[in-house]
């Protein structure tokens, strides 16, 4: 079966995946800034080496995300890649985020289907069509 090359196509999906990425890194900036005016609080009760390591890799995270959501509206190969790479990220984390806050099952179950969209957008990033298109 012969190749069929889609020259200029833009997915919808790569490009709602960047702008999802871009909220994520943007939310994930908004609560470091809120949690940044809270470390007094964390020191008080000895947490402060965990909670200032806690800021620094939600610092990293939301760069990354912010960084990879651009690349992707720029059709960079290595943001797909990074993209990738944060999405499972997310897929292995976020089943353990309630069970961890200690949050309702019903909280747990979301974050369930959440992960099952995610492996979709995983797959669907992978796809050959999404991978000519950062040719």
């Amino acid at each position: 079966m012969p190749i069929t090359f889609r020259v200029g196509y833009r997915s919808p999906l790569v490009s709602a995946v960047a702008w999802l990425l871009m909220a994520a890194g943007l939310s994930g900036l908004c609560l470091l800034g809120y949690w940044m005016g809270h470390v007094n609080e964390f020191s008080a009760a000895g947490h402060l080496r965990w909670s200032i390591a806690g800021l620094l890799v939600l610092l990293l995270v939301s760069g990354a995300a912010l960084t990879a959501g651009q690349g992707l509206l720029r059709r960079l190969e290595w943001a797909r890649r990074l993209s990738l790479g944060l999405l499972a990220l997310f897929l292995v984390s976020l089943p353990a985020l309630p069970w961890l806050a200690g949050s309702p099952v019903v909280l747990g179950i979301s974050c369930l289907v959440v992960s099952a969209g995610l492996l979709w957008a995983l797959r669907a990033l992978n796809s050959m069509l999404v991978r000519q298109e950062f040719a």
